[in-house]
């Protein structure tokens, strides 16, 4: 993760220089502190400390003008970075003995009650429940124990036609883990990058794993991926804007 972060933060640094005004923002940055040091020498002024307070509001949105255009570039970027990492940081494999559920979520048209289903599990993987039809969610599950290495996907039969889901089981923490396969659609698509979409006309919306969330620990303290990336990434960035001289 830190490895991650300090990429992450060299190439939003990169996207900011050249995508910012570097001059305007030094401007505005020394306008913001003139008019601070203003209000703190002229206190017993009233006119020179609105007229103070007038220049430093419109410097404040200045200053957040100058940084619009490049945070909306880094979104994109940005979202890419956060797909990938949810695949590697967000869960964790089931291990031996454990046991999660399977989750198939249809479209809502779908008459579950009549829908013929079937699954097909790999060596490592045991059925310990039939299939539960959650008619209002349009959803059914399974749940699953691990027994050992499964090295095949499973498979849901739906009316006959046949969907494969990777199961990732392991024992390492940094495993890449994907827990939801997705219909063929594009927002979905980067959003769950992990397999291939399930076929357009599929009656399935989305298969989905119940793997236990994972954290990442520092000193004893226990962090959401995302909260450390961020963390991790602001830092480094500030710690190296002054080399790569990057006005912020």
């Amino acid at each position: 993760m830190l490895a991650i972060s300090l990429l992450t933060a060299l190439l939003m640094l990169f996207i900011y220089k050249k995508t910012s005004n570097q001059e305007g923002i030094r401007l505005v940055k020394s306008r913001i502190k003139a008019s601070l040091l203003e209000i703190r020498l002229y206190q017993n002024d009233l006119r020179t400390q609105l007229a103070s307070q007038k220049d430093l509001l419109l410097a404040n949105l200045k200053y957040l003008l100058y940084n619009l255009k490049p945070l909306l570039v880094m979104i994109v970027p940005i979202f890419l970075i956060l797909a990938q990492l949810n695949l590697w940081f967000a869960s964790r494999p089931a291990a031996p003995g454990e046991t999660f559920l399977l989750k198939a979520r249809f479209m809502k048209t779908v008459d579950l009650e009549r829908l013929r289903l079937d699954l097909e599990v790999p060596p490592g993987l045991v059925v310990e429940t039939p299939p539960v039809r959650i008619i209002d969610e349009a959803e059914v599950a399974w749940r699953l124990k691990v027994t050992g290495p499964a090295n095949e996907p499973l498979v849901i039969q739906v009316n006959g036609e046949r969907y494969q889901k990777i199961i990732p089981l392991g024992k390492s923490r940094l495993t890449r883990v994907s827990t939801v396969r997705v219909k063929r659609n594009l927002w979905q698509e980067l959003l769950y990058p992990g397999e291939r979409p399930l076929p357009k006309d599929s009656l399935l919306e989305k298969i989905e794993l119940g793997f236990e969330p994972q954290k990442l620990n520092l000193l004893g303290i226990s962090f959401h991926w995302l909260v450390a990336y961020f963390l991790l990434s602001v830092i480094l960035g500030l710690v190296l804007k002054g080399p790569f001289k990057v006005e912020i």
